[in-house]
């Protein structure tokens, strides 16, 4: 529901306007112009901190370092504190504010590199940014703001990173593909979080928590379902307890939190949890069995790839369906895409002789055009399912 659909209601003579007032005011509707003003005001606060910043290093040499922190501090304090102004004092410009407050929790990370640089402080990246989400892991809690929200879960996601790829780090994973592994799991722990955040005062966070965290698990679990896929690595160079803690931790968050899923039938939350418990399993899996699968790997194997295209194909069927119950078009529309993509890692799996592979476009081109059609029909029709009022 939109401001401006209440206004063609109003216009059309099916409600008087003091009931427009009154729709507008309970569903706390805002004219869509709103939106254009806060791209154009969140552009423009990114362009003057450009700006102040290459004025600033175009003169670094001849300033004192202690203008440089104060000016870096300014800049912060001063993002900050116009985003508390629009949003608390005046009000009328939240979504202002709110990328005012993204430009300073963005320029807190510049602040730690300038006084690292500035002092020549340990070069170890890692401890910049689990400084940098130390420091902005409140903020969203503070202001109730779902963009601070998903940038903090951004920044552990970047300091994680290179945590595991820090030598001497007690959670190094090596320096090799299998890192993903903990990427894609690390994304069922945003699920698992996001389902507990639905039974607590910030539901509203619930939402994007879960998008980004199951985007971030089939992105990264993707790479599985490819041939070539590298699975030789030094388990004696790596964490032997990050990967079961964090599947242990994805568990319990999981047990937690799917109940909470009250837009589904308990058979439905059943089905959903253990297929989820199910992801963990085909991660463990890539780590602990595909390296003793078979003896090689390529296109002429048959390796783990094939369980887990199939494994992640039925695991979207699924996610399309649960987003049809739960009329969320984010998790059908992802369900989807990733079913194409799987399809066609699948396909190009099957590549081998000349004849055999011209063979393959041929039927699987064929294929690909007619399920695309069918897969656009069936995405519409589900739209338009979820869009017709609830039985």
């Amino acid at each position: 529901m939109k401001y401006s659909d209440i206004g063609k209601i109003q216009e059309a003579g099916l409600i008087t306007a003091e009931q427009q007032r009154q729709i507008i005011e309970h569903f706390k509707l805002k004219e869509e112009g709103g939106r254009f003003l806060a791209v154009i005001s969140f552009v423009g606060a990114v362009l003057v901190g450009c700006g102040i910043i290459l004025l600033i290093a175009s003169n670094w040499d001849e300033i004192p370092r202690g203008v440089k922190i104060a000016v870096g501090l300014a800049l912060m304090l001063g993002a900050h504190g116009a985003g508390w102004y629009l949003r608390e004092v005046n009000g009328h410009y939240q979504k202002n504010g709110e990328a005012l407050h993204l430009v300073g929790a963005g320029l807190f990370l510049g602040n730690i590199a300038l006084i690292g640089q500035i002092y020549h402080l340990s070069a170890r990246p890692p401890n910049a940014f689990l400084l940098w989400w130390a420091g902005i892991a409140a903020l969203p809690w503070l202001l109730r703001s779902k963009a601070l929200h998903i940038l903090c879960l951004l920044a552990f996601g970047l300091w994680f990173g290179l945590e595991i790829n820090q030598q001497g780090s007690p959670i190094y994973f090596g320096n090799d593909e299998c890192q993903i592994l903990l990427y894609s799991l690390l994304g069922l722990a945003c699920v698992g979080g996001a389902y507990c955040l639905r039974q607590t005062s910030f539901a509203e966070f619930a939402s994007p928590t879960e998008k980004l965290g199951l985007l971030a698990f089939q992105i990264f679990a993707y790479p599985l379902t490819w041939a070539d896929f590298y699975r030789q690595h030094d388990a004696l160079a790596m964490s032997p307890w990050i990967f079961p803690a964090l599947a242990v931790l994805v568990l319990v968050l999981l047990a937690v939190g799917v109940p909470a899923l009250t837009d589904l039938t308990r058979q439905w939350r059943w089905t959903w949890g253990l297929t989820l418990v199910a992801g963990i399993g085909l991660l463990a899996g890539e780590l602990f069995i595909a390296p003793r699968w078979s003896t090689g790997y390529g296109h002429n194997n048959p390796g783990y790839h094939w369980l887990c295209a199939v494994v992640l194909f039925l695991l979207c069927l699924l996610e399309i369906q649960v987003g049809v119950q739960r009329r969320s078009e984010s998790l059908v529309n992802l369900g989807i895409t990733f079913i194409a993509l799987i399809i066609i890692a699948t396909y190009v799996s099957l590549f081998g002789s000349m004849a055999r592979t011209g063979l393959m476009f041929l039927v699987g081109g064929v294929f690909l055009i007619v399920f695309g059609i069918y897969l656009e029909k069936k995405r519409r029709a589900l739209m338009q399912q979820m869009k017709s009022p609830s039985n």
